[in-house]
């Protein structure tokens, strides 16, 4: 039974945003009342507003609505502001079941909900954001599904180990899942194609390719937002199928009062979309999709300011040519550089790289390839390996390398020895500052 919870508070001005995560269930209830309590405190004295981000919540009992309800009840009864921000889909729905949003006030965003609190806990929130990348696909190449006999032994395993411990709740379950067992064997690095979400603070969304994964993220978008007044920003490293695939199913597209600008340097990318819409390939054409769907042609190595992020692509060796960007907004870089061979045999191209990805805070990389397939069998095929990866993040004093475009035949028993071999291989090359290097999966999510 939890005996303490976190809430990660962060100030704001005269606002406190508190960060709950998990199960609040019967069990974990009185911690969360616990953990709350300093809080309303300062909050029925008029020093602080209070915003719960419940983004990291992913279940809440009826024990844990009783403690919401009572501390917004708390909270307005001596003249205090509670807010509930960023619920998930699951959560969303467990308040609609239970009426619970007419008796806590409810927020789509925490930015909203610290405007509805001061100016001046918005505008402190506004300039302290960090980024975050939300990873919706990691695949390369094609989508790839889970045969019904690899979850069988993933089945095996966790019985095995679990054998003997005396798990006979869901709760002890979840427990020795999480706590337990191997990634590989818990969870899965997930099979959709390229699509991830650079996460600003602000309420214009930015995603870089359209993948399979796009799916997911226009489905998650209009379960939390709502269906119309979203504005997408999209970056395309290329327009190969794997990377657009997503977008005949990305519903914003389909839903007037939507924006969805899709920014790229080849100048075939709004005749590739479209083309991807027509018979005999996809039965809806292009012409009957009801957002305003914009395409924004980018000059390589040009600067842009782009939904509030300086935006600079960079051309990367690969069949009919991809682009890297990087992307930096209040002190913090991301790179996104997927599809690309790095022959390092041209100094002058391995600086240039190395420049690109000077001092970045994260780097996704596309490391499809072993070294030994990159530079023989597959040379000249357009992707990469871990190995490049660490010696140019090396070099570039880059700070977190996160793997990626994951080769299709690889299960996740392989990427887990991958991520691990490129971890040693990290710490037997290191020089200065260590290099964190982590796997991207469906659902990671890593904050900058």
């Amino acid at each position: 039974m939890a005996t303490s919870m976190d809430l990660s508070p962060r100030r704001f001005a005269d606002a406190v945003v508190l960060r709950p995560s998990g199960r609040i269930d019967h069990a974990a209830a009185p911690a969360f009342r616990a953990a709350l309590a300093p809080h309303l405190e300062r909050c029925a004295a008029g020093q602080d507003g209070v915003v719960l981000d419940f983004a990291g919540v992913d279940y809440i009992s009826s024990d844990g609505l009783r403690v919401l309800v009572l501390a917004a009840k708390q909270a307005r009864e001596q003249g205090g502001t509670l807010l509930v921000a960023d619920l998930s889909p699951r959560v969303r729905e467990i308040f609609e079941i239970t009426r619970f949003q007419q008796v806590v006030d409810i927020v789509p965003t925490t930015a909203e909900a610290l405007a509805r609190v001061s100016p001046a806990a918005a505008a402190t929130f506004a300039g302290s954001a960090g980024l975050r990348v939300h990873f919706w696909g990691t695949r390369g190449s094609i989508p790839v599904g889970m045969p019904g006999a690899v979850i069988r032994e993933k089945v095996v395993t966790a019985l095995v180990a679990a054998a003997g411990r005396g798990i006979d709740t869901p709760a002890a379950a979840r427990a020795f899942i999480e706590r337990e067992l191997d990634f590989s064997v818990a969870q899965t690095f997930g099979g959709d194609s390229a699509c991830v979400e650079i996460l600003t603070g602000r309420e214009e969304r930015v995603i870089c390719d359209l993948g399979s994964g796009a799916r997911r993220f226009g489905n998650h978008l209009l379960a939390s937002r709502g269906p119309s007044g979203h504005t997408v920003n999209v970056f395309m490293s290329h327009v190969h199928w794997d990377h657009i695939m997503g977008f005949p199913f990305f519903m914003p597209a389909y839903l007037p009062g939507n924006r969805i600008r899709i920014h790229g340097c080849h100048p075939v990318l709004e005749e590739a979309f479209r083309r991807q819409h027509s018979a005999p390939s996809f039965p809806v054409d292009f012409s009957r999709l009801g957002a305003t769907i914009e395409f924004m042609v980018l000059e390589p190595e040009r600067e842009y300011d782009i939904a509030g992020l300086r935006v600079r692509a960079k051309k990367q060796l690969h069949g009919g040519d991809s682009y890297g960007y990087r992307f930096e907004m209040g002190g913090k870089t991301v790179i996104y550089s997927t599809d690309s061979e790095h022959k390092r045999d041209d100094p002058a191209e391995t600086e240039a790289f190395v420049e690109f990805f000077r001092n970045a805070d994260l780097v996704i990389f596309d490391a499809m390839y072993s070294l030994a397939d990159a530079i023989s069998v597959k040379e000249d095929w357009g992707h990469s390996s871990n190995i490049v990866g660490v010696e140019l993040c090396q070099l570039a004093r880059a700070r977190h390398l996160c793997l990626f475009h994951h080769e299709p035949i690889n299960d996740d028993a392989t990427i887990a020895r991958i991520l691990a071999e490129t971890r040693r291989l990290e710490e037997i090359t290191r020089r200065g500052p260590g290099l964190e290097v982590s796997a991207a999966y469906d659902g990671l999510e890593i904050a900058v």
